[in-house]
């Protein structure tokens, strides 16, 4: 079940390279509560935003002046960015069998972690979303980070990801009633956090797009830098409610 007091946090762009074309708005999220029996998932959609109907993406990377980063913080905890267990316990959740890749076996899964350039769902195959070969763990199954490789100097890049079919309607902005173009779907399991608890992403990078366009592969190139954090927002299980309640009892019988 989704829980629809959704909201988005419209941010602007913290940084962008020279090149960046007015058509390309910012990077921006909407953040949502999903129940899942027992389960409780606070869901991070984050978009790339445009104003032109043939604006239109086609990766996302990480560089090593300006790298790749999608991660966690938890309490101020950041999760490291190439790490293959998260390092904070904030991990992304990801429905079982499944990888970073769209997987149509998850579409009814509302909270499944997944990236993308474009389609909205994981059931949408002519996306052709492909991993760039610094996506180390873009294949492995129920993968609770994003693993970037280094160049060959040893600077870290960051994973990426792309899609093999740029002129298909899934990856224009005119798409969408909004515009936005999505660039993946990153969702914490949130059934044991509590109310004093602070979870947010970081999304860092760089996007190659093509915007002022009149046709579907028309448009001029444009690849802005990006580095945005973003919060999670959540209700926490009636368990953790009791717990702080018990917690506040306690504390008062000892006074």
């Amino acid at each position: 079940m989704k829980i629809s007091n959704c909201f988005v946090c419209s941010i602007t762009l913290a940084t962008t390279v020279a090149g960046a074309n007015a058509a390309f708005l910012g990077i921006t999220s909407t953040n949502y509560q999903v129940v899942d029996g027992s389960r409780q998932y606070s869901v991070m959609d984050i978009y790339a935003d445009f104003n032109g109907a043939f604006d239109k993406l086609v990766s996302y990377y990480g560089t090593s002046t300006n790298t790749g980063l999608v991660r966690t913080s938890l309490n101020g905890v950041w999760n490291t960015g190439n790490a293959v267990t998260p390092t904070n316990g904030a991990g992304f959740a990801q429905a079982s069998g499944t990888t970073w890749l769209p997987s149509g076996s998850a579409a009814t899964k509302d909270w499944d972690s997944f990236v993308t350039i474009g389609a909205r769902t994981q059931d949408h195959t002519d996306a052709a979303i492909a991993k760039d070969p610094n996506f180390l763990n873009a294949n492995t199954v129920g993968a609770g980070t994003i693993v970037g490789a280094s160049n060959s100097a040893g600077r870290y890049q960051g994973a990426g990801w792309f899609t093999g079919n740029p002129t298909d309607i899934i990856a224009l902005a005119g798409t969408y009633a909004d515009k936005r173009i999505m660039l993946g779907r990153f969702s914490v399991e949130t059934t044991n956090m509590l109310t004093t608890d602070v979870l947010t992403l970081q999304f860092r990078g760089n996007v190659t797009m093509k915007v002022n366009g009149t046709t579907a592969g028309s448009g001029a190139t444009s690849q802005p830098s990006f580095d945005q954090t973003f919060t999670y927002g959540f209700v926490p299980a009636p368990g953790a409610f009791a717990l702080l309640g018990l917690a506040g009892l306690m504390v008062r019988r000892r006074r």
